[in-house]
């Protein structure tokens, strides 16, 4: 089941500290609000997928790999490094999908690659700045999840990431082969991967796998049978996931128990619908909402991390549900903030309200975010974009948008 893989870098950049135009000093933004541009990620660097903060360093996500700069160059040959990802026995630059986000921790980046759709590939963030920290991964095949795996079943970017990271554990989610149905008829399945960090291998930064638990969704087998099921929405709780489908509604735990959660699926008039449900967390107030799209299903709250949901009721909320499945959703300096093309949103939830407030994104304008992250340990935050990283001081990230209308989403979707 185990494969282990070797990686090497068919191209790895490296930025030396003794080339003066490529310095990175702290930047000064006195009387600057405004999100100013980083200088440093041009070129091939622009397109980014993803900014995190660890320690000392800052890592940000692009489609060719992955690139890692240091604020403490002491310690370190090179003030960064950028890798480009490729596989020995499968030769030739690897590229991530272009309309999938991955997540990212301070001990792990898992991705998958166009080139291999069936596999996900887990590298170790252990010595971010080693060069050989890309060269040795944990290469997971479909078929080594599930015999009757068919492809991996993955949220699009706005839904969030392709597949979840809690701690050790990966959640993912695909569909199987089934030759008593026809073409269309997937079923949709699931699985709790236990990984962790080794210190085995000529490079000492891999990855193993520990266990695989594959399990459907707790849903009436007859609304499988009839309509098939799909995969929706998945929030890393402090113990496990909460997972959404068309006609499920679970909790899963690390050890791959279930609890499934009672959720009204038929309207007011008694009809069985398909729920268009999604999965938000303010990690200010710890509740967490499952919100129907549509408003036809009743939506629910959390306050003790899935354990246990009501009914929303009697509750406000300046945006409706479904602009709000717009936005994509990122917890940063233990606040809920949420990003659709250039604009930023800072959200706030409570068992009775939800507001929605878009804050200042001068500098932003045309430019597509794609994460956020502390920059120089708080004193700056960063976003990644499309075509470059900006940043702008910490104390005037929620300055409000100032516009003619003072109205929500003033810039419109």
């Amino acid at each position: 089941m185990k494969m282990r893989i070797i990686l090497f870098a068919l191209f790895t950049l490296t930025i030396f500290s003794c080339i003066d135009d490529e310095q990175d000093p702290e930047p000064t933004v006195e009387d600057q609000i405004e999100w100013t541009k980083h200088s440093f990620y041009q070129h091939d660097l622009k397109a980014m997928r993803g900014i995190f903060e660890m320690g000392n360093y800052i890592v940000t996500l692009h489609d060719f790999g992955y690139g890692v700069r240091t604020y403490d160059s002491t310690n370190h040959r090179f003030d960064n490094i950028f890798q480009f990802l490729n596989l020995t026995q499968n030769p030739g630059r690897k590229h991530k999908y272009g309309n999938l986000s991955f997540p990212v921790s301070e001990k792990y980046l898992p991705v998958r690659f166009v080139e291999m759709p069936n596999s996900i590939i887990v590298y170790s963030m252990l010595k971010p700045m080693d060069l050989s920290a890309p060269w040795e991964g944990l290469e997971i095949k479909g078929e080594d999840i599930d015999p009757d795996f068919r492809e991996f079943s993955s949220l699009g970017i706005s839904r969030g990431n392709a597949f979840e990271l809690k701690e050790n554990f990966l959640f993912v989610s695909y569909n199987t082969i089934n030759a008593d149905r026809e073409e269309y008829f997937r079923p949709e399945k699931f699985a709790v991967i236990e990984i962790k960090q080794s210190s085995e291998g000529w490079a000492g930064l891999g990855v193993d796998l520990v266990s695989i638990h594959t399990f459907k969704a707790p849903i009436q087998q007859e609304y499988e049978e009839n309509f098939g099921n799909a995969f929706l929405s998945v929030l890393p709780v402090n113990d496990g996931f909460l997972v959404s489908t068309f006609f499920g509604f679970f909790k899963t735990y690390f050890d791959g128990s279930i609890k499934m959660i009672n959720r009204d699926i038929r309207d007011n008039n008694g009809n069985l619908r398909i729920s268009d449900s999604y999965l938000v967390k303010d990690p200010k107030s710890n509740i967490i909402l499952l919100l129907d799209h549509t408003t036809i299903l009743k939506s629910y709250y959390s306050t003790d991390e899935g354990e246990s949901w009501s009914v929303l009721s009697e509750f406000s909320s300046n945006v409706d549900f479904g602009s709000l499945d717009l936005l994509r959703f990122e917890e940063f300096n233990g606040a809920l903030f949420g990003f659709f093309n250039s604009q930023i949103f800072q959200i706030s939830i409570s068992p009775s309200q939800l507001m929605v407030n878009e804050l200042d994104n001068s500098g932003l304008e045309s430019h597509k975010i794609t994460g956020i992250s502390s920059y120089y340990k708080d004193s700056l935050v960063m976003v990644s974009t499309r075509s470059g990283a900006f940043y702008k001081p910490a104390e005037d990230l929620l300055k409000p948008k100032i516009s003619d209308s003072m109205g929500l989403f003033s810039s419109g979707f």
